[in-house]
């Protein structure tokens, strides 16, 4: 199938991946907002645009590496986490208290 896009006229072959990237990212924008997984369906968009458009290879490194550092800090907030000490919560019997209403 490669070997068929690539013999493919390179004008041809821009306006096709142009079309199929574009509304690839377009349905990924959609699920956002209606089900499915739309940010998984962005980067697949522009992995294809990726391959005819340099602008679409710098928006994809940029789109890795912040999801990169996004799965850094949570690791890093995970290992703090297990590391932390548990929570001691202290229940005071003495603290609750019903007055009694007055005399009348």
């Amino acid at each position: 199938m490669r070997a068929q896009v690539a013999m493919l006229p390179r004008p041809v072959r821009v306006v096709a991946v142009a079309t199929i990237g574009g509304t690839v990212v377009l349905a990924g924008v959609a699920m956002l907002v209606l089900p499915g997984p739309g940010v998984l369906v962005i980067f697949a968009g522009l992995a294809l645009l990726a391959t005819e458009f340099v602008w679409a290879k710098r928006w994809l490194d940029r789109a890795k590496s912040t999801a990169q550092a996004g799965v850094d800090k949570g690791k890093e907030a995970l290992r703090r986490k297990r590391e932390a000490p548990a929570d001691v919560v202290v229940v005071d019997a003495t603290a609750v208290r019903r007055e009694a209403p007055p005399a009348a």
